[in-house]
């Protein structure tokens, strides 16, 4: 008879442990800390809050704005409980009710152009800090505030497997110039460093595959196009006999999202913007995700 297996109590992680201990670090939807935020730079703003109240009113209707709110309307509950889009919608009404006033009325109150831009200002430093997908801009061509979505909901989905996998050999530290890059994404250094500690999460895991795990060569030194060569003679992408069309087209985009972001590393002063990080992290998140887990296919 077979003995029982020990387990010790602390090795043990159920999904739902897992799932609160690697929650994303970038989100579509507006977490607390970022709703907080966003009240406290609104809270000087009573007059122009009356008017961006009366604005989604009209624009969604007052069961769509009453929907999250026990009584009477109150801005600070408001933007606690509604959902993403309303709750930027309102603040986007108030902002442009300040802007209005302070440039075609030429108002000098309590408010003028500067102390407009500095609440947009803080709102887009919300975003970057707090690792909201959202972007605010103002629109030359219509001369109004308008707020764009980064990504999908992909983005989020993707980091939390990451940060599960940087928990566990033998990935661990591979995985930190990855955490290191989103730490300097959700600082808004856009910078070169960024790029550079992407590719090198890359690098390192095609080597933990090529030379640590599988033994196809003991060269450290070669290039990703050497070692995704490795990957393909060895029947690495088609580790179920099966290659598909799309298949081989992901394959193809990320050799391209690794060539650029190695041309990317010969810029020594590259600064790109946050749009462009966004989907640099996202793709080579999904890359690694990608890698790690054909490779457990593959090992099985």
């Amino acid at each position: 008879m077979h003995e029982p297996i020990a387990i010790m109590k602390d090795q043990i992680r159920s999904l739902y442990t897992r799932q609160r201990e690697f929650e994303a670090r970038a989100n579509t939807e507006l977490p607390e800390i970022a709703r907080e935020r966003l009240i406290s730079i609104l809270a000087n703003a009573g007059y122009y809050r009356e008017q961006a109240h009366d604005e989604l009113l009209d624009e969604a209707g007052m069961s769509r704005v009453y929907a999250d709110l026990d009584g009477d309307w109150e801005y600070h509950e408001f933007l606690y409980n509604a959902d993403t889009v309303l709750c930027l919608s309102f603040v986007q009404h108030t902002i442009e009710a300040m802007w209005e006033r302070v440039s075609s009325m030429g108002y000098r109150g309590s408010f003028s152009k500067s102390d407009v831009h500095e609440k947009i200002t803080k709102i887009d430093d919300v975003f970057v800090t707090e690792g909201v997908l959202w972007e605010i801009e103002y629109n030359k061509r219509n001369k109004q505030i308008e707020f764009h979505q980064l990504e999908s909901e992909a983005m989020e989905d993707i980091d939390e497997k990451i940060q599960a996998l940087a928990e566990e050999d033998p990935w661990k530290e591979a995985l930190k110039g990855y955490n290191a890059a989103f730490d300097r994404y959700l600082s808004g250094d856009y910078d070169d460093t960024l790029v550079k500690k992407l590719y090198n999460s890359i690098e390192q895991i095609l080597k933990i595959i090529c030379v640590d795990l599988e033994e196809w060569t003991d060269n450290r030194e070669m290039s990703h196009a050497n070692y995704l060569d490795l990957l393909q003679e060895n029947e690495f992408y088609n580790a179920n006999g099966i290659t598909s069309p799309e298949l081989e087209d992901l394959i193809d985009s990320m050799e391209k999202l690794v060539n650029k972001a190695g041309a990317d590393r010969k810029q020594e002063h590259a600064y790109h913007d946050r749009e462009y990080a966004t989907l640099l992290i996202h793709q080579t998140g999904a890359y690694i995700y990608f890698l790690i887990s054909r490779y457990d296919e593959f090992a099985d």
